[in-house]
């Protein structure tokens, strides 16, 4: 327990530092050296990279199994357990209050 401590501490203390370090060596250019920079816009035709239709196929077939599995789940229960509720029930108060008799 004690090396974990000590290891993340020097990591953590690595990272910070490099981050310090980095932040205070970035400098802005001299004005003298400043010269006007043009942008240009080349990308007309932006499609969506692959990954993102892999992610958006993956996460569809995801949802379509889990939507099945419920479905299929729902209608195996009710096969073998039945529907807990009826439509129309037609209970007689008499034939209720007997069946809790002794």
């Amino acid at each position: 327990m004690k090396n974990k401590l000590i290891g993340s501490g020097l990591a953590l203390s690595l990272l910070l530092g490099g981050a310090a370090f980095n932040s205070t060596a970035a400098k802005a250019a001299p004005i003298d050296e400043a010269k006007n920079i043009t942008v240009e816009s080349a990308n007309q035709n932006i499609e969506p990279p692959k990954e993102f239709l892999a992610v958006a196929g993956r996460l569809a077939a995801k949802g379509a199994a889990w939507v099945g599995g419920y479905l299929a789940g729902d209608r195996a229960a009710r096969a073998v357990i039945g529907s807990s509720s009826s439509d129309a029930p037609s209970y007689e108060y008499e034939d209720v209050k007997s069946s809790f008799d002794l």
